[in-house]
């Protein structure tokens, strides 16, 4: 075979690759209101029965399974954040941690995170613990726009992305103000958060009748494997409200 003809049939099937995956796109929508966002979502791989999970604002997180306790102390300057707590947990025997609607960076000494024991749920056939944010003292709602929300099971396996096609937010904020409309790409390589986009807010005033919506027309993507995420803050308050949700449309290829 030529380098010629080699060429073509790599394009070829490079070709293929993408409209089967153009194909097989689905359309998926993700909403979050007041303290619903998952900041952490913990899971146990092991096989040993777990007795608890607990956040206690502003001190740590108590993991307890057949094997013992571990206390995370996000007081600790290695320990208080949301990316480092879960670089934590994930070099933990038993546990495993993803981080879902937060940025690496977000604190979690400062009470962020809702406070008490937290309830396993089952998601796709994997049981989670979730470590929620306190989206009036984060002062931000976020969500990610991801392919895949569970921490082990990630299926299917290869290549894959997502295109936000619209987000819709409504969030009682002190003030319209600018730049704090946001979207991060998180770079799953180089385990990186940026931004790449921002607007400005708009007070929702505790009022369903102020939606706001941000379209993308041909779709924003994160890239391969990459996700992006939403998010609503403020830098002086976001009040606790039942009109206040943040709802992203995006295709799942």
């Amino acid at each position: 075979m030529t380098a010629v003809n080699l060429l073509i049939e790599n394009n070829m099937g490079s070709l293929d690759f993408l409209a089967s995956r153009s194909y097989a796109a689905e359309p998926t929508v993700g909403r979050v209101v007041d303290d619903t966002p998952v900041a952490l979502r913990i899971t146990h791989p092991g096989t040993e029965a777990v007795t608890s999970v607990t956040v206690n604002t502003a001190a740590s997180i108590v993991l307890i399974d057949a094997d013992g306790t571990t206390t995370i102390d996000i007081t600790a300057a290695a320990t208080d954040t949301i990316g480092e707590v879960c670089d934590y947990i994930n070099s933990l025997d038993n546990w495993s941690c993803k981080v879902l609607d937060a940025l690496r960076a977000d604190t979690v000494a400062t009470s962020q995170l809702v406070d008490g024991a937290i309830t396993s749920s089952v998601v796709d056939g994997e049981r989670v613990w979730d470590a929620l944010q306190d989206t009036s003292v984060l002062k931000a709602i976020s969500y990610r726009v991801t392919y895949d929300r569970n921490v082990g099971l990630n299926r299917p396996k290869g290549s894959h992305r997502v295109k936000l096609t619209k987000f819709t937010y409504n969030a009682d904020v002190s003030a319209a103000e600018a730049g704090a409309v946001r979207i991060y790409k998180w770079d799953a390589v180089n385990k990186t958060e940026n931004q790449v986009w921002q607007a400005t807010s708009v007070d929702g005033a505790g009022s369903g009748a102020n939606d706001t919506s941000h379209t993308f027309t041909e779709g924003l993507s994160a890239g391969e494997n990459n996700d992006l995420i939403v998010r609503i803050m403020d830098t002086t308050s976001v009040t606790d409200n039942d009109a206040n949700f943040l709802q992203c449309e995006y295709t799942r290829e």
